[in-house]
């Protein structure tokens, strides 16, 4: 197995301390994970047991999906305490949505943050953010509305991104039914999430009528974001000095990694040149909520982060940004180690406070 020495030095030596146990701890756990157990790894199938390959492929990403909730379980303990916490479903782009609303006072009526989960539009779910967004909701004292977006290869673009889109019409359309108030809402994302937040941002503000029956409802939810709140995103860039630095085994973010998104989620060729995919080359310049934009110092996104920021700024917008020194990719997870995560999660937290009750 991969031990923290096979890290190239000019990732390993930049770690933070809390950063280095991270991923010691992250190691010992594939380690653990890998194991022999009398079979071969989780989705292995060869020879004559392997099927159609549509059928192997299919048994690898549940696999992959059953191991990330694995290893994000370990990073879920803890946190805060909600008042109010309850798991439902929201009809929207032909489907019902699951969503998870974490209530963080007895307050009637409360603003609210969407957020969209990372996990490279294959994997993550309600539960394998779920610390993030109880963070995230103590700290703003918002609610926090987590989407469980259908995942690709199902969820291909653009079926993900309306139902996350949808889902904003739909509270800022009948939030009372839930104790929200339609008229201060936040979209909030990681990664894959990032890219969603503000693909779907720009979708209600530019086609809602692509949503079909919630299209009265993006109309008017587009003007009821008060921010944005982005972390370590990929927006589009096709090439940079990051991305040839960084990513690796230590982090999922090798290139044959970031591949696979091309591969389930970007199925078509026009689907990588899509303004909502291809973000860098939307049209910042419009009206865009407040953005609070976080990168992570040591992961091949990071240009993507500053390029976004700096677009957004030469457009005068209302914009918060900064690179976390010393991390990598997914760092929010990492709270009870990493200080730094829980320094990001609350900086977006107070950003969009600010926002709802200016």
């Amino acid at each position: 197995m991969p031990a923290l020495s096979d890290i190239p030095a000019h990732v390993r030596d930049a770690f933070t301390p809390q950063m280095r146990r991270v991923v010691e701890h992250q190691l010992e756990r594939a380690a653990q994970r890998s194991a022999p157990r009398g079979a071969g790894p989780a989705g292995e199938a060869t020879g004559a047991d392997a099927g159609s390959r549509a059928a192997e492929a299919e048994g690898a990403l549940a696999a992959a999906r059953a191991e990330y909730r694995e290893e994000r379980a370990f990073w879920n303990v803890g946190g805060p305490t909600m008042h109010d916490t309850r798991d439902l479903s929201i009809r929207t782009s032909g489907a019902d949505v699951p969503v998870r609303m974490h209530r963080p006072s007895s307050d009637e009526m409360l603003p609210a943050i969407v957020y969209l989960h990372g996990g490279g539009f294959t994997v993550g779910d309600l539960d394998t953010h779920d610390r993030i967004t109880r963070v995230l909701a103590a700290t703003s004292g918002a609610a926090v509305v987590a989407v469980d977006y259908t995942l690709a290869p199902k969820g291909a673009f653009p079926v993900s991104l309306h139902e996350s889109a949808g889902v904003i019409a739909h509270l800022a359309a009948h939030g009372g039914r839930y104790g929200i108030d339609g008229q201060r809402l936040a979209v909030a994302g990681d990664s894959a999430g990032a890219m969603l937040a503000l693909g779907a941002t720009l979708l209600l503000r530019d086609e809602p009528g692509r949503l079909g029956e919630q299209a009265e409802g993006a109309e008017q939810a587009f003007a009821s974001l008060r921010a944005m709140l982005l972390y370590y995103g990929g927006y589009g860039l096709a090439d940079s000095l990051s991305a040839r630095l960084y990513g690796g085994f230590w982090d999922g973010m090798a290139p044959e990694d970031l591949r696979v998104i091309d591969d389930v989620f970007l199925t078509q060729p026009e689907d990588r040149t899509s303004s909502y995919t291809n973000l860098l080359s939307a049209d910042i310049e419009s009206t865009l909520p407040p953005s609070y934009v976080i990168g992570a110092d040591l992961d091949p996104l990071r240009d993507d982060s500053i390029a976004l920021a700096r677009r957004l700024e030469a457009a005068g917008h209302d914009v918060q940004w900064r690179v976390v020194p010393g991390v990598l990719h997914s760092f929010l997870h990492f709270g009870r180690m990493l200080d730094a995560a829980n320094e990001a999660i609350a900086g977006g937290a107070m950003f969009a406070r600010s926002r709802f009750f200016s």
